[in-house]
C-alpha cells in the first residue's frame, strides 16, 4: 500500500492489487475504490460523499502521480 495524500479524515491510496487500475479513498464512514480510468465510484463503497468529492479532486489535479504509482506497484 502506498498512501499518496492524506488531510483530516480523508486518505487517497494504491495498493498492489486487482485491475481495473483504481484507487482507495477512506474516511471514517468508510472505504471506497474508484476507477482510475473514469474516476467512477466502484458499486458498494462506503466513503463520506463530501469527503469522496474532496478525494476526486484532489486526485484531478494529480492523476500522472496516482497512474505512475499504479504502474510502479503493478507492473
Amino acid at each position: 500500500m502506498n498512501t499518496l495524500y492524506r488531510d483530516g479524515k480523508l486518505k487517497i491510496s494504491v495498493y498492489a492489487d486487482h485491475n481495473p487500475p483504481h484507487f482507495h479513498v477512506r474516511t471514517p464512514d468508510g472505504e471506497s475504490l474508484v476507477l482510475l480510468e473514469t474516476l467512477v465510484e466502484k458499486p458498494g463503497g462506503k466513503a463520506n460523499r463530501k469527503l469522496l468529492a474532496e478525494a476526486i479532486s484532489w486526485v484531478l489535479a494529480n492523476k500522472p502521480l496516482l497512474e505512475k504509482e499504479w504502474h510502479r506497484l503493478n507492473p
